[in-house]
């Protein structure tokens, strides 16, 4: 069952980074839009990358240098792939930022993580990744997180918790739909 399981998440992993080296677009590991520079996000985590993926990259690799991330602070399983859409469609590939994880946070698979979303480079500075805060519950089935609406048929939901408006979040509508915190 553990070698299984192992195989099943390598193979996930692989196919994730796969995806993501097939990227021309604005890299992942910003937010898609200046919006979202610096606001808190909420993601599960659905790919986590090791070390050899993260250095084949390219220009996301370099990307990760130039905002001052050393070579040595990237590790296996020091970058994810977040769902922060759910659950059908292109959506959840399309939209998963890739997140930062710095040495010290330790994630897993389906993880509700809380992501500070990171900052585009400029001429006037060299960018910010979007970076992992803290692990906020261990899978979307325990806790208090939930994907909403609460219908399976939907294939756009956003994540919600309950603790969410007590801490000062708030829903954004719109094309980026979702709960953020400045």
């Amino acid at each position: 069952m553990r070698t299984h399981r192992f195989l099943a998440v390598a193979v996930f992993s692989c196919a994730v980074m796969i995806w993501l080296c097939s990227c021309a677009k604005q890299s992942k590991i910003y937010p898609p839009i200046s919006d979202d520079n610096g606001v808190l996000r909420l993601g599960e985590v659905m790919g986590i990358a090791s070390k050899k993926e993260i250095m084949s990259l390219g220009v996301h690799y370099q990307n990760l240098l130039a905002t001052g991330i050393s070579e040595s602070d990237l590790r296996d399983g020091s970058m994810v792939e977040a769902r922060v859409y759910c659950c059908g469609g292109n959506i959840e590939q399309s939209s998963a930022p890739w997140v930062y994880v710095p040495p010290g946070v330790e994630v897993a698979l389906g993880d509700i993580i809380e992501i500070k979303m990171g900052r585009f480079p400029d001429q006037q500075n060299t960018g910010r990744v979007n970076t992992v805060i803290r692990v906020r519950q261990h899978g979307m089935s325990s806790g208090a997180c939930r994907w909403v609406p609460d219908n399976p048929a939907l294939w756009m939901r956003v994540i919600y918790c309950d603790w969410m408006k007590e801490e000062g979040w708030v829903e954004r509508g719109g094309l980026y739909n979702t709960w953020l915190k400045r």
